[in-house]
């Protein structure tokens, strides 16, 4: 049996933000998240991102995994951002307001679900994995946090999009009891086969 795992962390509202996505619970948009990520100045990390506007690890993780899922919308809009600001400057405030791109017209919210992790009872012993490949969310981890590879990386090795990396770690961010355990077991089972104590 084949389940596909939401990450439910993104959204759009009537009448919040020009119904631009955005993190749900902050209200911030995530082209705000993404332009701070981005920052060759500064290249900050997704923790001090989170910090800086007081959102959750999974949110951060989940707006980058939004962004390379939909990068066009938000370069868009970051783009709109960059004539606004070019415009105030020359030409002042009416030509920049007149730039920026009208509102989206919304009913209700609609919640940006990132389908990017599924599981399936006979692959991978039911493991959360990347959906459309056998990279498990646990292997992902594992390269990022105790390898310390970089996003980059990790997609370049595992064959992934950067949405598909991020997403894994969105994952884990809301679930890492879960994928610790995971990690933890096998290690110790790793241990018991080169002890001799478990067959190979």
């Amino acid at each position: 049996m084949r389940i596909t795992e939401s990450i439910n962390l993104i959204w759009r509202r009537p009448g919040c933000r020009g119904g631009r996505a955005t993190l749900i619970g902050r209200g911030i948009k995530v082209k705000h998240i993404v332009t701070d990520y981005l920052n060759e100045d500064h290249y900050p990390s997704p923790e001090t991102i989170a910090q800086r506007y007081a959102a959750t690890l999974p949110q951060v993780y989940a707006a980058l995994a939004y962004y390379y899922e939909n990068q066009s919308e938000i370069d868009d809009e970051i783009a709109a951002d960059r004539r606004f600001s070019d415009l105030l400057n020359t030409q002042g405030p009416d030509a920049a307001v007149a730039s920026l791109p009208p509102p989206i017209h919304l009913d209700e919210p609609i919640i940006e679900s990132l389908h990017l992790i599924s599981r399936d009872t006979d692959r991978r012993h039911g493991s959360p994995c990347i959906e459309g490949t056998s990279v498990r969310v646990a292997d992902v981890v594992v390269s990022w946090r105790y390898r310390e590879k970089h996003p980059n990386s990790i997609a370049e090795k595992y064959d992934l999009s950067l949405g598909q990396v991020f997403g894994a770690l969105a994952y884990y961010h809301e679930r890492p009891t879960e994928i610790e355990a995971e990690i933890e077991y096998e290690r110790y089972l790793k241990e018991q086969r080169e002890a001799g104590l478990v067959p190979v």
